[in-house]
């Protein structure tokens, strides 16, 4: 089976659709479609608008280059979902899964919580959480957080303490 891109191209410009608009949501995709130039040759009623990217695609290379040495602190943890290993900092060829090679303990997880249960499971290191996602990830976040903190402290979640020797119980 052969593809005819031009036979494509002159089908879509024939449907009787009005204006056509398409998001791409991930930085890859718009960097994909400006390569190949695909923008230039759609037809005039198919528009692409740029979408508000993908956490992964949209942090800074610089603050990917801070976690790429917070990485290599002796005694820290990276915990990271794994889409986060191979994002590049500024430096080309440089990421979480190279530093991992490299010695960093760099661990995935699937949950924030399995962070905190990493933490829980090694208290003699700091586990960092890196904590990139769509909002769709922030309530997991934030009550990860809270379990943390409820098992640092000694309280429960209405925050009543349940530890009187925790220094967050102090009167």
């Amino acid at each position: 089976m052969s593809f005819d891109a031009e036979k494509l191209l002159q089908a879509m410009a024939e449907l009787p659709l009005g204006p056509v608009r398409l998001m791409e949501v991930c930085g890859t995709h718009t960097m994909s479609i400006a390569k190949a130039g695909i923008k230039s040759v759609l037809p005039e009623n198919v528009r692409l608008l740029s979408g508000p990217g993908c956490p992964v695609c949209v942090t800074p290379a610089e603050q990917i280059d801070a976690v790429l040495e917070l990485a290599m602190e002796p005694g820290v943890v990276l915990a990271s979902y794994g889409d986060m290993l191979r994002v590049p900092g500024s430096r080309p060829g440089d990421s979480l899964l190279r530093r991992r090679a490299l010695g960093a303990r760099v661990e995935i997880v699937y949950s924030p919580v399995d962070a905190v249960e990493l933490a829980a499971n090694e208290p003699d290191k700091q586990v960092v959480f890196l904590g990139v996602g769509f909002e769709t990830t922030a309530p997991g976040t934030a009550a990860a957080v809270l379990t943390a903190r409820n098992a640092a402290y000694g309280t429960s979640p209405s925050g009543a303490c349940s530890r009187p020797w925790s220094p967050r119980c102090a009167p």
